[in-house]
């Protein structure tokens, strides 16, 4: 079987660059991609040619990877096929524009930009460019994931009637997030909302039907840093149309905080999908759950539930799991897509058009340099740890 090998380039050198680029090394064919192979060929820091090629040493990369000391050499390299963009939530727009007008392929991480008019911009630049473009959501494509699509594809649950997800990191602001840190800095779009409220969102759209995974009604409740003014906590309600023609509205709660803990003990709820026949309960990290469980029961308030499944094993040795959307990636071009059916522009553009509606019901505003359609822009520096 002939191999389809994709050449990545990564655009940033931060932690989870690092973890990304680990995981291209690993043989997708233990995870059964025979047909499908991942070289990185070049990284880019911004800083200088000596960090990239320090990240290189550190990831152990090929000897045949580039370091590059922009990222302009690295998006116009001919020997690249796709940019991954691994820069904070505010360099993501005019990151991704870059790699687009240079026509490169681009999986860009969460969330995809900082407002819905700029995914839509992006979206018809790919298109008129005709190259792929994905949000990097890595938890849609972890097998715990695909499961869980599966079981409610297959009504394990009966009808889904109410979704709850949260996604609290637990930080000491003071100690763990000293200032500087993106994730309370507003000049990088820090805060709860785009960086762990993202994930609790995404969990509820795909715990819904296609056909319904615009919400009716959004209703939110936000408390801010009083210092750097970025959201701490977000939490969210929303009410979703029925999933079938005599079903009731499903209400969905997700939520996002930086200062409580999801994951308490390692075995906390932290996604309850739940239906009139049971639940299915995620445990752990939202972004890489640790154990996935379902309930099942038969309809009735006097009717008690039992385990029916119970599994931990959700990664296989090695990985750390971004693997499993730089698979798609490969899969998706290899097709000749611009798009991924799993992680569809449509979903990318409902979430960013949630989290705007968020914002302006608490007035979280970004400064204008990074919420602008405009390209190119310079943007202030990446003055974060991670």
């Amino acid at each position: 079987m002939a191999i389809n090998e994709l050449r990545w380039g990564i655009l940033g050198t931060g932690s989870i660059a690092k973890k990304f680029a680990k995981d291209l090394l690993v043989d997708p064919a233990t995870r059964r991609h025979g047909n499908i192979g991942h070289l990185l060929s070049g990284v880019a820091s911004s800083r200088s040619d000596d960090v990239a090629q320090e990240f290189i040493n550190t990831v152990q990369a090929p000897s045949y990877c580039h370091a590059y000391g922009n990222y302009s050499d690295l998006v116009n390299c001919p020997i690249i096929d796709v940019i991954y963009i691994a820069t904070p939530h505010s360099h993501h727009f005019q990151n991704a524009m870059l790699a687009l007008e240079a026509g490169k392929h681009v999986l860009c991480e969460k969330s995809l930009t900082v407002n819905a008019a700029q995914v839509k911009k992006l979206f018809a630049i790919a298109k008129q460019k005709q190259c792929f473009l994905m949000e990097g959501l890595w938890t849609r494509f972890l097998p715990v994931s695909v499961e869980v699509r599966r079981l409610l594809q297959a009504g394990v649950i009966g009808t889904v009637t109410h979704v709850f997800a949260d996604n609290g990191l637990g930080a000491d602001l003071h100690r763990d997030l000293a200032t500087g840190d993106r994730m309370v800095v507003k000049e990088l779009a820090g805060g709860a909302l785009l960086d762990l409220g993202v994930y609790s969102i995404h969990w509820v759209l795909q715990a819904l039907s296609k056909e319904i995974r615009r919400p009716n009604q959004i209703l939110s409740t936000m408390t801010k840093n009083p210092i750097s003014g970025v959201d701490e906590t977000t939490t969210i309600l929303m009410k979703f149309a029925p999933s079938t023609a005599d079903g009731p509205e499903i209400q969905v709660t997700a939520s996002g905080s930086l200062r409580t803990t999801t994951n308490t003990v390692g075995e906390t709820t932290a996604v309850r999908i739940q239906g009139d026949q049971g639940e299915i309960q995620i445990f752990g990290w939202p972004w890489c759950p640790s154990r996935l469980r379902v309930i099942s029961r038969s309809p009735g308030m006097n009717s008690r539930g039992f385990i029916s499944s119970d599994r931990t094993d959700l990664l296989p040795d090695g990985a750390y799991g971004l693997c499993f959307e730089a698979d798609e990636v490969a899969r998706c071009i290899c097709e000749g897509l611009l798009e991924s059916p799993e992680m569809p522009w449509l979903e990318s553009l409902t979430v960013m058009e949630i989290m705007d509606a968020v914002r302006r019901e608490n007035d979280l505003q970004f400064p204008k340099e990074i919420e602008t359609l405009e390209y190119p822009v310079a943007l202030p520096p990446k003055r974060c740890r991670n």
